[in-house]
């Protein structure tokens, strides 16, 4: 249930982001719902597939989402499968579909894709181990390695909390692809790391992409939730909102990193991750 709630709220999501945007610099701007139509478009359209392309160049897109989705369907904001250690598999189902979403870019046997495979896979190696840090920090504090056994924010555990929740914001930035990570509205090819994988999937292929991108920041949303006070449906709700506000604020008046400064950047979720594991260690 949690999966299907996502899915229809991810052109919301990204629509928003965009819609508030094109305010902050005064313009009218698409209305949020246009996502919709965009993706009913995309599935209506043909498909082009490389000569040299192999199966795997659809497999990318369709396993990206359903990464994606099987991932969301352990968040325990509604009913949904749940046992121990499910924290640490929706992760890798996650990175699963960026796998083969790399593999993808590679298989057209274009420049570009293999750049943004390449920069793709290195963002992926410096925020996993913090994300992974991270977590297990909220799982020992709760517990359990289990999503639905993750504490709430309280006085008591506040600082090691808020570095998993900091922990987390990163990881979202890293893994939509967002600035100062990356530019989703960028058209220079040189820059590009997740829109240069996708150059050459149109059609359905985009449309399951353009997707499997909303769920993945739904997703380090509802984590985030788990963690605040109150009822985890209802503040997934506003901190979606919460969200939106943040992105279109940090795309407006931010600025995107050079990539060799990136490390420097996503060290940053390392430490987070460290901080709190040694802090949840200690309170043990």
């Amino acid at each position: 249930m949690s999966a299907l709630v996502l899915l229809l709220l991810a052109p919301l999501f990204t629509g928003s982001v965009k819609w508030l945007k094109a305010r902050l610099t005064h313009r009218v701007g698409p209305t949020p719902l246009l996502e919709y139509k965009n993706y009913l478009k995309l599935l209506g359209k043909a498909w082009i597939r490389p000569e040299v392309g192999t199966p795997v160049f659809l497999l990318g897109p369709a396993l990206a989402l359903v990464g994606a989705l099987a991932a969301a369907s352990f968040l325990p904001l509604l009913p949904g499968p749940r046992f121990s250690g499910d924290l640490f598999l929706a992760l890798y189902l996650l990175n699963l579909g960026r796998f083969f979403q790399m593999l993808a870019a590679l298989d057209t046997g274009s420049a570009f894709g293999a750049q943004g495979s390449y920069r793709e896979g290195l963002v992926t190696v410096l925020a996993e181990p913090g994300t992974l840090l991270a977590l297990a920090a909220a799982g020992l504090l709760g517990g359990g390695f289990s999503l639905s056994s993750l504490p709430v924010l309280t006085p008591g555990n506040a600082l090691v909390l808020l570095l998993v929740l900091a922990s987390l914001a990163v990881a979202l930035l890293a893994e939509g692809a967002r600035m100062p990570v990356d530019d989703p509205t960028t058209h220079l090819e040189l820059t590009m790391i997740h829109e240069a994988q996708l150059l050459d999937h149109s059609g359905p292929l985009l449309a399951l992409y353009e997707a499997a991108a909303g769920v993945k920041m739904l997703f380090y949303v509802g984590l985030m939730a788990l963690l605040l006070p109150g009822a985890p449906l209802w503040t997934f709700f506003l901190l979606a909102v919460a969200w939106v506000l943040a992105l279109a604020y940090l795309e407006t008046y931010g600025v995107k990193l050079r990539y060799l400064r990136l490390p420097d950047f996503l060290s940053y979720n390392t430490l987070f991750g460290v901080l709190a594991i040694l802090g949840a260690i200690w309170r043990l």
